[in-house]
């Protein structure tokens, strides 16, 4: 036999079935970077008028979900611009042109930033919000 014929076969062997997960499902080929930390959970403001609650899916997608509780309104956004260095993260989430930015030191676990910028660059609302 072919040395050459028989390597061929177990490298198209071994990948198959990596091939055919991400043709089956293209989630799996969505790349999720590892070294950022999300956080995850609840998180309140002082007033209890906002809850954020940040969700990281077996997929990867990173997701906002916010309700005004006074006002009865919420949002939910994906995929954040990520950022940051060995002692915080910056998840930056778009709608439309307002940015939703959610920052983590990593020496306080229990708490997040919420800070909203409107599309002018003006920041609209800054809250130190505290994981339920």
């Amino acid at each position: 036999m072919n040395i050459k014929v028989l390597a061929l076969a177990a490298i198209l062997g071994f990948s198959a079935p990596a091939i055919i997960d991400i043709a089956l499902n293209p989630q799996t080929a969505v790349a999720m970077p590892t070294d950022f930390v999300r956080p995850t959970g609840a998180f309140t403001d002082n007033n209890q008028e906002w809850v954020i609650k940040l969700n990281l899916d077996q997929f990867g997608i990173y997701t906002y979900e916010g309700q005004n509780v006074k006002k009865g309104s919420d949002l939910t956004l994906k995929n954040p611009e990520m950022s940051g260095n060995s002692q915080s993260y910056t998840y930056t989430f778009k709608n439309q042109n307002y940015k939703y930015i959610i920052t983590y030191h990593l020496a306080d676990t229990k708490h997040i930033r919420l800070t909203v910028v409107n599309p002018q660059g003006s920041t609209i609302l800054n809250k130190l919000m505290a994981k339920g």
